[in-house]
């Protein structure tokens, strides 16, 4: 059963060493929610993908202040949610008027880097943005059936 409590949250810094200890964060957290693992999956696969843009491209202003990670869960109905909030101090950037780079036709035309943003769109039910407080705030909603 999904435990409905208090938000939890987690700074670290904007470095790959951080991501990993963000990843065993949100699954520890998910599962004392009752957070199904496959749920944790797709948020690992977001927040993977989101802290990746925030060291790559967020400036040094993202390097500096610690990005702030927020995890909830509850019921409404017969479905079941949980939502992360990734913030952090980078330059801003709406990923959501960004257009995601169109998949190579063939493996040989392929180039690293570009699909996150696709990725993070297809694995969360609902993704949204806000820039406040000098802050871009990026929330990832899955949801699934509390039916068995």
């Amino acid at each position: 059963m999904l435990l409905e409590t208090p938000a939890t949250l987690l700074e670290i810094r904007a470095d790959a060493a951080d991501v990993r200890s963000a990843s065993q964060w949100l699954e520890r957290e998910g599962g004392a929610r009752a957070i199904p693992p496959d749920q944790i999956f797709r948020l690992d696969l977001c927040l993977n993908e989101a802290l990746a843009n925030v060291i790559e491209h967020g400036g040094p202003e993202a390097m500096l202040v610690p990005v702030r990670l927020c995890l909830e869960a509850g019921v409404s109905d017969d479905r079941a949610y949980a939502t992360l909030m990734i913030s952090d101090a980078g330059w801003a950037f709406n990923p959501l008027t960004a257009t995601p780079k169109a998949l190579p036709g063939l493996l040989a035309e392929a180039s690293p880097g570009g699909l996150g943003l696709g990725l993070m769109r297809s694995f969360a039910d609902e993704v949204s943005y806000d820039h406040r407080e000098g802050r871009n705030c990026l929330q990832f909603v899955v949801r699934w059936s509390t039916r068995q």
